[in-house]
């Protein structure tokens, strides 16, 4: 019994962890569609970093898109969502929102461009 209560201990937060995995993976792909690796990563560091900032957790985050990858593409990115859940240093520092073009006219500080999107930190959520 003590084993069964153990196992089940272990595998709620990886069944967590993939859950995020999951969601971050989907707003990767709808969010960064048409850029570079290297946007697709910066779009995924900024959404965790949204969450950090808010407090909530990928999958509640608001104001953002949300798309399952085609089946042959949903490898690739959970393997992008991974990453960036694991991966320590960030390309976009600080930044917890994104933009196609230019920076919408509410305050906040830009950080980087990548290919179409810019990166920077809000001064509210």
């Amino acid at each position: 019994m003590t084993s069964l209560i153990l196992t089940i201990a272990f595998l709620i937060p990886l069944s967590a962890q993939a859950n995020e995995e999951g969601c971050l993976a989907k707003i990767i792909f709808a969010e960064s569609r048409g850029e570079s690796i290297e946007g697709a990563i910066a779009v995924g560091q900024a959404t965790v970093n949204r969450a950090k900032r808010t407090g909530k957790t990928i999958c509640k985050l608001s104001g953002v898109s949300r798309l399952t990858p085609p089946r042959n593409l949903m490898a690739h990115y959970t393997a992008l969502a991974q990453s960036v859940m694991r991966g320590k240093d960030s390309i976009v520092q600080n930044s917890d929102s994104w933009n196609t073009g230019t920076k919408p006219s509410r305050s906040g500080k830009i950080v980087r461009q990548i290919g179409g999107h810019v990166f920077y930190v809000m001064s509210r959520l």
